[in-house]
């Protein structure tokens, strides 16, 4: 029999930390953000107001996937609406279940959502994968359990896509104005002395001499994140300090998981530039971008010059610098990776139609989404990068009136609540 158990104390993490662990290294998709020590030291610095919401799927006697949400109090202009989200907010790219019965354990999960007492006003689960992994299993479990389900893009964000040319041809697919950026970057930093880059490798944590390199961590919370008025680091509004006391919290497990990385520019023998980055299966994406007060701007082109470089001969698929702001990540993008949101406003909850009604009625609505493009579509050898759109800065993480929802119809009707009308489902993935 399929059930679903869920805690709501981080305390009580410690008892599922195996199954987690095992579970996610069968996870298609998975970063350090779905391990359970991002979500024990992301409720450690942002938890303090939401409710914690951790469903385990369990078969018999077995776990065999996990969904975490949080239900988060978000302040509208109608008022404060709880809503039932991932625990990410701006951290990432992508997000969802952990496990390799994905399709069981949204349908299982969301049936034990809409079984349970309802503490949240709507439900908006972001960072979807859908083109990737999710392949609309997110969109069907809503409908599964008569969930009114609607479905856009959440954010279409640049990428670096290192895995198909050497940095010849990458650069010939920059425009006119940035190869001369480039070119005036590395020869002002060449002025102050010979230049240097180092990238931390990943290092078994149990081999001799091995090293999480705080020193260079010590350097790199030093640095000025600021770009004019854009802070160069991941995770929404929250103050720099803030976002910085959890990336070094996230530092040690996450070099013992090998997924953190560092990128250093030495300009005569002297660090003037860093970048902090978590890696994955796909690639690494950047949280974190900064100089020394001292160096000139430059330096910053400088550093992510050397990082493509680097990653182009280490033939790693990507480099993500979109989490820390379009202005940083534009002019080297040669691709873009679309996530996707998944809503639910219940009917019964008036403030939650208002907010459904004030997003249709403030926004246009979204086209029908194409097909996916292939690789020669989104690959490097493109004259240009693509034109980007900065998002808007919304009042909250959340975003509640980001988007309108793209099949805004009003033809899902709620299904019964009883177990007759619930189509069977078989454990798949």
């Amino acid at each position: 029999m399929i059930t679903v158990a869920e805690i709501n104390d981080i305390d009580r993490l410690d008892h599922f930390r195996l199954a987690w662990r095992a579970l996610l290294g069968k996870t298609k998709g998975a970063t350090f953000a779905h391990s359970p020590e991002w979500l024990e030291h992301y409720w450690n610095h942002f938890g303090h107001n939401q409710k914690l919401r951790i469903l385990f799927v369990t078969l018999g006697n077995k776990i065999i996937g996990i969904v975490p949400l949080v239900v988060k109090p978000v302040a509208t202009k109608i008022g404060t609406v709880r809503v039932l989200t991932y625990p990410l907010d701006g951290w990432g790219t992508f997000y969802g279940q952990i496990g390799s019965n994905p399709a069981a354990t949204m349908v299982t999960a969301m049936r034990h959502v809409h079984a349970s007492r309802r503490d949240w006003d709507l439900i908006d689960l972001r960072y979807i994968d859908q083109e990737g992994h999710d392949r609309q299993r997110t969109l069907n479990s809503f409908k599964s359990v008569g969930f009114q389900s609607n479905q856009s893009v959440w954010q279409k964000s640049p990428l670096i896509n290192t895995s198909e040319a050497n940095w010849e041809d990458y650069l010939a697919s920059r425009t006119d104005k940035t190869q001369q950026q480039i070119a005036k970057a590395d020869q002002l930093s060449r002025k102050q002395g010979p230049i240097a880059f180092y990238r931390s490798r990943l290092e078994d944590p149990s081999a001799p001499g091995w090293n999480p390199r705080w020193d260079l961590w010590a350097e790199f919370q030093r640095m000025n994140f600021l770009d004019g008025n854009q802070l160069n680091i991941a995770g929404g509004h929250f103050s720099q300090n803030k976002k910085l006391s959890f990336l070094h919290d996230i530092h040690g497990p996450a070099v013992r998981s090998g997924t953190a990385r560092i990128d250093a520019l030495f300009v005569n023998h002297s660090l003037v530039a860093c970048a902090y980055g978590l890696q994955h299966g796909s690639g690494t994406d950047y949280l974190a971008v900064g100089r020394r007060d001292t160096a000139p701007r430059e330096v910053i082109t400088t550093l992510i010059t050397r990082m493509v470089q680097q990653s182009i001969q280490d033939g790693e698929p990507s480099l993500n610098l979109g989490l820390v702001g379009n202005r940083l990540s534009g002019m080297w993008s040669n691709q873009l990776q679309t996530s996707y949101r998944c809503s639910h406003f219940p009917i019964t909850a008036p403030r939650s139609q208002l907010l459904r009604m004030n997003r249709w009625i403030q926004k246009p609505a979204l086209q029908p989404m194409g097909k996916k493009k292939s690789k020669a579509d989104s690959g490097i050898n493109v004259s240009s990068a693509p034109k980007l759109t900065p998002p808007e800065k919304p009042d909250s993480c959340i975003e509640i009136a980001d988007d309108a929802p793209q099949d805004w119809s009003g033809q899902h009707k709620v299904r019964s609540g009883s177990t007759e009308d619930r189509p069977r489902f078989r454990i798949v993935g």
